[in-house]
């Protein structure tokens, strides 16, 4: 094949060639990319291109069974320091007292409120206001 005709089927096997990767393709498609690649060069080498770039993906999508053993102990003893136990939570700012973060919060949800009635109240009076 030569011509547009040529580029056009080109074009569309190489498309295709992902899923025909992935097998993923019905019979007839998968039958005619695999006839049209017997006989074209290039679309053999995207095809070995992409079947390089499929086969790394699902190498890498392989299940890990987690880190290896005394990862961790070796991570700290490059770092030279040691595991710190959990402290208590003593709130979202450095010595935060737990009883002004709970007013602060509160505070901040009365101000919210205030402002979502203030807002529809004037949206409803408006609405009246438009009515008549």
């Amino acid at each position: 094949m030569s011509g547009k005709q040529g580029e056009r089927v080109h074009a569309e096997v190489r498309a295709l060639l992902p899923a025909y990767c992935a097998n993923t393709l019905g019979q007839v498609r998968r039958s005619l990319v695999a006839v049209h690649l017997r006989r074209c060069g290039p679309c053999q080498a995207e095809f070995s291109r992409q079947r390089t770039v499929t086969d790394g993906l699902a190498s890498l999508a392989a299940p890990v069974d987690g880190p290896p053993d005394g990862l961790l102990e070796r991570l700290l003893d490059q770092s030279g320091t040691a595991p710190r136990g959990a402290g208590p939570l003593r709130g979202a700012i450095s010595g935060a007292r737990p009883a002004y973060s709970a007013a602060l919060l509160l505070a901040g949800a009365v101000t919210a409120a205030g402002a979502g009635y203030a807002s529809w109240a004037s949206a409803k009076h408006l609405r009246r206001r438009l009515k008549r």
